[in-house]
């Protein structure tokens, strides 16, 4: 049973080297490892490929500079179906446990072919402050965590069957936020069941993130750039999952009403109603009423 990872990497070199370094120490390792580099400048894209070379296995291509979903695509296509049976993706801030392919395996081997290729499993993720779990989504899509029947994973401590990004592809509409639920419930659609396994776990290296490191004075008022991504891509989602996913109008008025009001009612208390039309930008909805989508 093959199982292989998308690391996803972007300005942190020495993030990067930990986090293949956790990979590469596993029980059983990885089958292929291939590393995406959004970096911007040349020389940490230099830095990141010598990086690479240390450990056998592993792939350095360069990433699209489009989001994270663009670049998980960029890396998750670079393994043919043919070449790996399960994918794990995993961005440079992450350690997975040495045990977290072995009892992956593990699990896997314990299913019929049939519930295998169907099988998303996912663990936790932890940092210092906070530990990680699967949920279910809100009306709203906020995430109430749950170990029953989850419609989200835990992104950092998941496999996919390789042959659901034949299948399917992360929405590259979303520049970040959320898009692990988004893709979770085109699963959920396609028949693939989410599986909580608590034995899957990973740790997140405490490194500032690359979006958030602007702080306020990159984002308007009293809200940061990450949040305005967030809120963007909640709202997108919201609206993909009402119109096209599971379609019922009444839901999707009823969601934009409840998201007008609440965002309002959260911008004006940051002092930052102006932001509105940055929200809506950054959300791509208008992408939502062409004849294709994700």
């Amino acid at each position: 049973m093959r199982v292989s990872a998308c690391v996803t990497t972007r300005n942190r070199t020495e993030s990067l080297d930990i986090c293949l370094q956790a990979l590469w120490n596993s029980q059983i390792k990885p089958h292929i490892v291939v590393v995406s580099d959004d970096s911007t400048d040349p020389e940490v894209q230099q830095a990141n490929y010598q990086v690479v070379q240390k450990y056998p296995g592993t792939t350095y291509i360069q990433g699209p500079r489009r989001g994270v979903c663009a670049n998980r695509n960029n890396a998750v296509n670079a393994i043919p179906e043919s070449e790996t049976d399960f994918v794990a993706f995993v961005d440079d801030d992450i350690l997975v446990q040495p045990d977290f392919f072995s009892l992956a395996i593990a699990r896997y081997s314990q299913m019929p072919t049939e519930e295998k290729n169907l099988a998303i499993l996912t663990g936790t993720s932890k940092n210092e402050y906070v530990q990680f779990f699967p949920a279910r989504l809100t009306f709203q899509g906020h995430f109430l965590p749950t170990h029953d029947a989850p419609q989200t994973v835990v992104i950092h401590a998941t496999l996919f069957p390789r042959q659901f990004f034949t299948q399917e592809q992360w929405d590259e509409n979303i520049f970040f936020g959320y898009e692990d639920a988004e893709l979770a419930l085109r699963a959920i659609k396609r028949g693939y069941k989410i599986l909580y396994c608590p034995e899957l776990q990973a740790d997140i290296n405490p490194v500032e993130s690359v979006l958030a490191s602007g702080t306020i004075a990159a984002g308007i008022g009293g809200i940061n750039n990450y949040d305005l991504h967030v809120e963007a891509a909640r709202l997108y989602i919201g609206i993909k999952r009402y119109k096209d996913l599971f379609p019922n109008p009444l839901k999707l008025i009823a969601f934009l009403f409840i998201y007008f009001l609440q965002m309002s009612k959260y911008l004006l208390e940051h002092k930052a109603i102006h932001a509105w039309p940055e929200i809506v930008r950054r959300s791509h909805i208008q992408r939502l009423l062409l004849p294709s989508g994700t």
